[in-house]
């Protein structure tokens, strides 16, 4: 049985479930860069490891590498403005022009996040458009006990 309109039908499938929303955050020297993500899942609890899909084309993308540290930061049901801060195509420091933000050694995080996930990318693979970032967890902030960021059908449940 093939499907005529896989593509089509595949995105109807994925946009049905409800994903959690996060930004992705890292620097490079002064640079910073922030992307919404909704490809994070868990991978292992020994040693505590995540996986992140990051489209090549994301400006992001060209500084995530083995051994790069990046912050997941879980977003807050509050914190719908910034989710689409850092989805839009304007790039760089216009995403950081909350004052939310902060800077603990290697990482750029954002303080009001639900939850702050501190990674070291250890490994990566090659699919297609993405590139999966294998890391582990270094340390977590959990900063609230507010409801996550969930994204559905195209929109923001509320």
């Amino acid at each position: 049985m093939e499907d005529s309109n896989l593509k089509e039908n595949f995105i109807s499938a994925m946009r049905a479930i409800p994903s959690t929303v996060y930004v992705v955050s890292a620097k490079s020297g002064d640079e910073r860069h922030a992307m919404t993500a909704i490809s994070v899942v868990s991978l292992s609890m020994e040693p505590p490891s995540v996986l992140v899909c990051i489209n090549k084309k994301a400006s992001i993308h060209s500084i995530l590498s083995k051994n790069s540290l990046f912050c997941i930061n879980i977003l807050s049901s509050e914190q719908e403005s910034l989710s689409q801060v850092c989805s839009v195509s304007e790039e760089g420091e216009s995403r950081f022009q909350d004052a939310t933000w902060e800077q603990d050694e290697d990482y750029v995080f954002n303080e009001e996040s639900l939850s702050n996930i501190f990674c070291k990318c250890v490994d990566t693979i090659d699919h297609s458009s993405h590139t999966i970032f294998i890391a582990e967890v270094k340390r977590t902030l959990n900063n609230s006990s507010n409801e996550p960021l969930v994204y559905k059908s195209g929109k923001y449940l509320k």
